[in-house]
């Protein structure tokens, strides 16, 4: 286990290591090229077909309720 110990305290200050500013820009313009665009219809549509599909669902639940009951 020492070893394991003696290993990190030598090599230490390998981890303090910062890679070059031309690294994070290149790492950045790779990350922009491959994020896909947003797409603005997504975010409202989820939510009405929600609102649509319990509408549905309630209203057959009330004819269901109105028809059974005669």
């Amino acid at each position: 286990m020492s070893d394991l110990f003696d290993f990190f305290r030598e090599n230490e200050s390998k981890l303090h290591e910062h890679p070059p500013e031309k690294v994070w820009q290149q790492l950045e313009q790779r990350l922009e090229k491959s994020r896909r665009p947003r797409r603005r219809g997504i975010r409202f549509f989820q939510p009405v077909v929600t609102a649509i599909i319990l509408f549905i669902l309630l209203l057959a639940a009330v004819l269901v309720w109105h028809y059974s009951a005669k």
